[in-house]
């Protein structure tokens, strides 16, 4: 741990372009939010004026801090409006820095009462950048299934990422993030997932169904054709193989088709995103789908990192419920490979 130096955290918290000075580097001023985007934080140097408030957290034990969670730390608190999934992603301003956080979930809503629900001390040396799983972006993603994950990058399966929050309406949470590795650069965060915070924009209601007269027939369901995205985050879309299934609900299973490097990758159905993050291992990771309406959709992987070497290779399965079909999938910094997929 830092000797304490007593300073100022000034943050530069940038939302739709414009940068406001903000001071969140304590549990008592974290930056209160209550929608789910995407928010900039410039700078975080300090610790802020209570230096004891992050001690002794069991996953930090093992670093050269000792048990120290806060660094150059900052402060994020909100709400929970709506029961669901929720997860978020942290990108270092400066791609070598070591993020780590720690997820609280208040108990009586204020900072004297906080329970840890999610820990995460991982990381390595900032020259490992692109050969250790534990550096670059971090948080919460689908498909992780650990809670916490100790200092350093040791075990074989350690990563930035751990499982996301099932979260219900009324909770109110905390999160600290510390930049380990230097005073200055701040980051990024952005929220996702089925839960809502008390400013997100409310769904507009279904349509309640028409009731027709008894003489009346129903009207016939037009199948549609979903068009191949042409890109996806700026990069071309190429449609290799198809397949042919006989169900839209399937069970996709994803892994490395080669030696498990640090490759992240998304996947996406037509322009829609289904798995966010997914860090790429040797054994596959499960997920169920329900494909959109229609005879024909697009199935796409998109390389988030690229871990020890380019290109992202994806192996994928798609069982229908009759059927598994195997099918390898490229993605580089130019191409993202597709697969039609056709429903009979």
């Amino acid at each position: 741990m830092k000797s304490p130096v007593f300073c100022c955290l000034v943050l530069f918290f940038v939302v739709s372009g414009r940068g406001v000075a903000q001071s969140h580097a304590d549990c008592i001023t974290a930056m209160d939010i209550c929608e789910k985007k995407s928010y900039r934080i410039d700078h975080a140097a300090g610790e802020g004026r209570d230096r004891t408030e992050a001690d002794l957290i069991a996953c930090f034990m093992g670093s050269e801090n000792e048990g120290q969670a806060e660094e150059n730390s900052t402060w994020i608190k909100f709400e929970i409006e709506q029961s669901g999934s929720l997860y978020f992603t942290v990108t270092p301003i400066r791609p070598a820095d070591d993020l780590d956080f720690v997820v609280y979930r208040l108990l009586d809503g204020t900072c004297n009462n906080k329970k840890i629900v999610r820990c995460n001390a991982a990381g390595d040396p900032s020259d490992a950048l692109g050969l250790s799983p534990c550096l670059g972006k971090t948080g919460l993603r689908d498909g992780e299934k650990d809670s916490s994950v100790d200092a350093g990058c040791n075990d074989p399966n350690d990563n930035a990422w751990l499982a996301p929050l099932q979260v219900v309406k009324g909770e109110k949470y905390m999160v600290l993030i510390s930049n380990v590795s230097s005073k200055g650069p701040g980051f990024s965060i952005e929220f996702g997932g089925t839960a809502t915070l008390p400013c997100d924009k409310k769904k507009t209601k279904p349509t309640p169904p028409v009731t027709l007269p008894t003489n009346t027939k129903p009207p016939v369901a037009v199948a549609t054709v979903a068009p191949k995205p042409r890109t996806i985050g700026g990069r071309a879309v190429e449609v290799g193989d198809e397949l042919r299934i006989k169900s839209r609900t399937i069970k996709l299973k994803i892994w490395d088709s080669q030696v498990e490097d640090g490759d992240v990758i998304s996947v996406y159905v037509g322009e829609k995103k289904v798995v966010d993050h997914l860090y790429l291992r040797s054994k596959p990771q499960e997920f169920e789908l329900e494909l959109p309406l229609g005879k024909e959709c697009y199935i796409t992987i998109f390389a988030d990192d690229f871990g020890k070497a380019e290109p992202n290779t994806a192996m994928i399965s798609i069982f229908d419920g009759v059927k598994e079909q195997t099918i390898d999938l490229v993605a580089g910094r130019k191409t993202q490979e597709s697969v039609k997929i056709i429903v009979e």
